[in-house]
């Protein structure tokens, strides 16, 4: 087919029916590419010859660099079907797990997706989240299995083994997507549940339990991926061949005398040919015969394979080309590379284009038959149902479904992602070629500029008057269900948004990502005057890339958060030559951590039992430490880490206690942070009481953590402690804690929201939020190397202010405290007189403490941040490292290599399997992002290419060595020595973010070094 014109696709667009939106999705390296080129070269773009080799799609000069795909890339294709002509829009997205959030925006725009599968790697981790992604979005998958010729040249399999090998694939394959619908299938079934529970409550009936599961109901049976279904192709892109079960059996039935609905049936499966009876029968595997699928199909391409690449037997070649009616040009017959010859034959034998297309157009929706179950699922935010909106809004289901372009119809646009563009590659800048009568038209306009030019420069000067260009014609009213450019939206969006000319229609639902941006470096520009260019690069590069963060830290540092490695190596790309244009300097990535707490341990560092020796040594070392600090005066330390702090002017006193959260706590805060933060938003605004609008899942959600974590607080240590939270923290909403153990003070519950008649009730102090900001303080910058706190419970135990029983105020201060606050009660039983005294009284001793100290509120918060902190340091101090997920797929012959690169960078293999009938091994292990930056190339470099990682943010892990530990029993000592300098990996993490930040770093320097002298003289 050749080149289709522009006006043939603007007429095949204003036809919803014959339009499909299609993306591919795969592991990295299984072929999506080299598949997009195929069908690119069915429409006459590039040559055949070329397919595979150009990778048309990866338009960026770094993606041909790395041979990987880094952007999504789109293109439109036309397709004929006999008397039907299809519109094919086609993206074709990332594999690497690092821009994953590129297929999530693919995934968004189509209506059905190609999931691309390698023969012999089979299903990777890549493929399991590509398929979540698809069924999360509500689109329609086909599976093509590509790079079967591996089987055959590498693996040197049989045609009765691979056939055993595809079916344990297929069966990979739909073992993910069975256990994707059992998930949703009990979902549905537990608010089903929910709900009866609640009727039944407000009956008083009967109650009748229904112990299904609801799976025996359930249809699945469109769900899966099978040949005789026709959503399956098998193919070999790189050789340019794939075909489906249809198009054998409709060339085997004329042959056989069987009918192609039979052969359809039984093409697939355990069936075989009774040559005698001359009937397809069952049982092929217990009778030891050939399957059909291996006689009639597989038995073909390997004796093709056999012909032109194993043995290169020319006349068994010229024969296959004859009886298939092939034509073959002679200077691919004679070629050297067999590989030319057998991409000659098998693209005209069986084109994976025509394969492809045939089964997106059979299989895969058109937009107007996008499912409601996707429609109500993009409207229905956050927590809210569908069911629960206003009705002009469900009024747009219908809307979405029937797909109209009436002028009545209301205008819906997802802008799923933003682009930045040159303004000469857009299409009206664009060069073009000129027909003959615009170029009459541009030589007449020349030579009337010349005419002009020529009388100006007789008559004098004169100001000319520009010329503009013709105006561009405006462009045609973009149809329904398609995808489009629109320009102009950069400073209305920022990432993504929902476009709409009707009011009720709610924003859709935010794009699931599966990589989270972790791996920061601060950047600068090498020249200071050209700042300004970088600061709005970067904001383009915040807006083009859906994954990239943008911050400016308090420091002023200008700092770019990345998804891994490889993505920030194409983001700094894209801001160096595309979005700021300006030479910048990029420091060493940024590593984050976050401090904890831990119980004391049972055992020291050499295994043996603690004794009742270190532990005196620890708290007498905390005590001396806490003697020499700034505010010894103010600070008391008790024997069970209770810290007692008093303000400068001892008129307000702190005591805390500090210890470690569950870990199941600390992951249920961290999972829910948007959810503590609506939570924190609506006890806002009820204390300044403005009513704030919550949808009621909202508050059920709100319920369930609560209810999780009065499960999850086990033991008399957390009795009502789900009651007595104060605050969350850092910023309101991280994973630590704020527990009030003040027995005189009953505050208003952080879950007030929930019950705002019993929140009026109590009343809160003076000052209590200078608590609260105090500790936000403490957990957003620790005491070991100023990292956020994670996993940490501060209990206030007790707040007096202007107390006279403070055991730490001297006793000159202790009788002012006492004089001022008889003052007080006697000027509150006098008359009004005596009470204005006592106010001038009390403000005059407020000036003056403010005069020197600070306010009171300041000095509070200044407190409870220093008493947190040696609250914190009382305990047994950790580092929490962030750890990637890493799967690596190797063979044998590297696997020793592979754990040796693992365990030189910290690593921990989590578990090891083979897979079936391949010499791959699939490595699941957990790496430190510390220690990743250079670990792909050194593992490729080591393994020769044959071990690739994928490396995912998977949480967070306590590193169990002590950054401050120091020798203190015998044993310790008789192990490490004196000096115990040996590697300690955590403190090496604490001193390297130390020096970054500029904080004081204890280490040994030798400063004038020299040669050791000897008292013999030279001779």
């Amino acid at each position: 087919m050749g080149p289709t014109s522009l006006d043939k696709i603007r007429t095949l667009q204003r036809n919803p029916a014959n339009i499909r939106n299609l993306c591919i999705l795969a592991h990295v390296d299984h072929g999506k590419t080299t598949l997009a080129d195929c069908l690119v070269a069915s429409n006459g773009i590039i040559s055949s010859r070329l397919a595979g080799k150009l990778r048309y799609l990866d338009s960026r000069e770094d993606e041909q660099v790395r041979g990987i795909t880094m952007k999504s890339s789109a293109i439109s294709l036309h397709y004929n079907n006999g008397d039907q002509d299809y519109l094919i829009n086609l993206i074709d997205s990332p594999g690497h797990v690092d821009f994953s959030s590129e297929v999530s925006t693919a995934v968004r725009l189509c209506d059905g997706a190609i999931v691309v599968v390698d023969a012999v790697e089979g299903v990777c981790p890549q493929t399991q989240v590509v398929l979540r992604q698809a069924w999360l979005e509500n689109i329609k998958p086909v599976l093509l299995i590509n790079k079967i010729d591996r089987l055959i040249l590498e693996l040197k399999l049989t045609s009765l083994e691979a056939f055993t090998h595809l079916q344990k694939i297929l069966e990979q394959v739909n073992a993910l997507t069975g256990s994707l619908f059992t998930s949703k299938v009990l979902e549905e079934r537990a608010e089903k549940q929910k709900e009866e529970t609640q009727e039944w409550e407000a009956s008083s009936e009967d109650q009748v339990y229904d112990w299904s599961a609801g799976l025996e109901e359930a249809d699945d049976s469109h769900l899966y991926f099978s040949p005789d279904q026709g959503n399956v192709v098998f193919a070999s892109a790189i050789d340019g061949w794939g075909f489906s079960i249809q198009q054998f059996a409709s060339l085997h039935s004329q042959r056989m005398g069987i009918k192609e609905e039979v052969l359809l049936k039984t093409l697939w499966g355990d069936f075989y040919v009774n040559a005698k009876a001359k009937r397809i029968m069952k049982g092929a595997q217990a009778k030891g015969k050939k399957p059909l699928f291996v006689q009639l199909v597989l038995d073909n391409i390997w004796s093709l394979y056999d012909a032109v690449v194993t043995r290169r037997d020319k006349a068994k070649v010229e024969k296959v080309v004859t009886s298939l009616g092939l034509k073959v040009m002679a200077r691919d017959l004679s070629h050297s590379d067999p590989k030319v010859l057998l991409s000659a034959i098998c693209r005209q034998w069986l084109p994976v284009s025509e394969a492809v297309l045939l089964m997106v157009c059979k299989k895969l929706p058109s937009p107007l038959d996008m499912a409601s179950e996707r429609v109500e699922k993009l409207m229905s935010v956050g927590a809210r149902r569908f069911d629960s909106l206003p009705e002009q809004t469900k009024d747009l289901k219908t809307a979405f479904l029937q797909c109209s372009s009436g002028e009545s119809a209301p205008v819906i646009i997802f802008v799923a992602k933003m682009f930045v563009v040159e303004t000469k590659a857009l299409p009206q800048f664009r060069h073009r070629h000129l027909n003959q009568e615009e170029i009459a038209q541009r030589r007449e306009l020349a030579r009337q500029r010349h005419a002009e030019k020529m009388i100006a420069s007789k008559t004098g000067p004169e100001r000319d008057k520009d010329i503009s260009p013709s105006d561009s014609a405006p462009a045609e009213c973009q149809p329904t269900g398609l995808s489009a450019g629109i320009r102009g939206l950069e400073e209305s969006v920022l990432k993504s948004a929902t476009l709409s000319d009707s009011p009720v229609c709610p924003p859709f639902t935010p794009l699931n990502f599966e990589a989270t941006p972790i791996v920061r470096v601060a950047i600068e520009p090498k020249h200071p005057s050209e700042m300004p260019k970088l600061v709005r690069g970067m904001r383009l590069l915040n807006q083009a890339d859906p994954c990239a963060e943008v911050l400016i830290q308090e420091t002023g540092e200008h700092v770019l958060v990345t998804a891994g490695e490889v993505h920030l190596q194409r983001c700094l790309d894209d801001l160096r030559d595309r979005f700021a244009k300006v030479e910048i300097s990029v420091s060493k990535p940024i590593i984050p951590f976050r401090e904890t707490v831990i119980r004391p341990p049972k055992v020291d560092m050499v295994n043996e039992d603690l004794g009742r020796q270190q532990k005196v040594a620890v708290i007498h070392q905390v005590k001396e430490e806490a003697s020499q600090a700034r505010l010894s005066d103010t600070l008391h330390l008790g024997p069970d880490g209770l810290v007692t702090l008093t303000t400068p002017n001892r008129q307000a006193l702190v005591s805390v206690r500090a210890g470690p959260l569950p870990p199941e706590v600390t992951g249920l805060l961290e999972s829910s942070s948007e959810l503590i933060r609506t939570l924190e938003l609506m006890n806002m605004s009820l204390r300044e009481g403005r009513p704030m609008d919550v949808n009621p899942g909202t508050l059920e959600d709100i319920v369930k953590l609560k209810d999780q974590l009065k499960n999850l607080f086990q033991g008399r240590k957390w009795r009502n402690a789900v009651e007595r939270i104060w605050a969350f923290g850092p910023r309101r909403y991280g994973p630590n804690i704020l527990l009030n153990n003040i027995k005189e003070y009953s505050r208003p519950s952080v879950w007030q929201c929930l019950d705002p008649a019993g929140a009026e009730a109590a009343v809160l102090r003076d000052l209590d939020n200078s608590i609260i900001s105090g500790f936000q303080l403490a957990t957003l910058s620790g005491p070991m190397c100023e990292e956020p706190l994670m996993g940490v419970c501060f209990s206030i135990e007790r707040w007096d202010m202007l107390s006279s029983a403070n055991p730490v105020a001297p006793p000159e201060q202790r009788d002012l405290m006492e004089e001022y606050s008889n003052t007080h009660e006697v000027s509150q039983s006098t008359s009004e007189e005596m009470t204005s005294g006592s106010n001038k009284e009390e403000q005059r001793f407020d000036t003056a403490s403010a005069d020197c100290y600070g306010p009171v509120s300041g000095q509070l918060i200044a407190a409870t941040k220093e008493a947190c902190r040696h609250a914190f340091q009382a305990q047994p101090q950790r580092l929490m490292a962030a750890m990637y997920t890493c799967d690596i797929m190797a063979t044998a012959e590297v696997l020793g290599r592979v754990y040796g690169v693992l365990g030189k960078r910290e690593g921990r293999v989590l578990h090891e399997e083979m897979k079936e009938g391949t010499d791959m091994f699939l490595i699941k292990a957990v790496l430190p992002i510390a220690e990743s930056f250079g670990f792909a190339d050194e593992i490729r470099k080591r393994t020769s290419g044959l071990a690739s990682p994928q490396l995912l943010f998977s949480h967070w892990e306590v590193i169990s060595s002590d950054p401050y530990w120091v020798p203190t029993t015998e044993e310790e000592y008789l192990h490490f020595g004196e000096k115990a300098d040996s590697d300690n990996q955590a403190l090496k993490y604490m001193n390297a973010v130390r020096r970054r930040k500029g904080l004081y770093v204890e280490e040994k320097i030798v400063e004038h070094a020299e040669k050791q002298r000897t008292l013999s003289k030279n001779k």
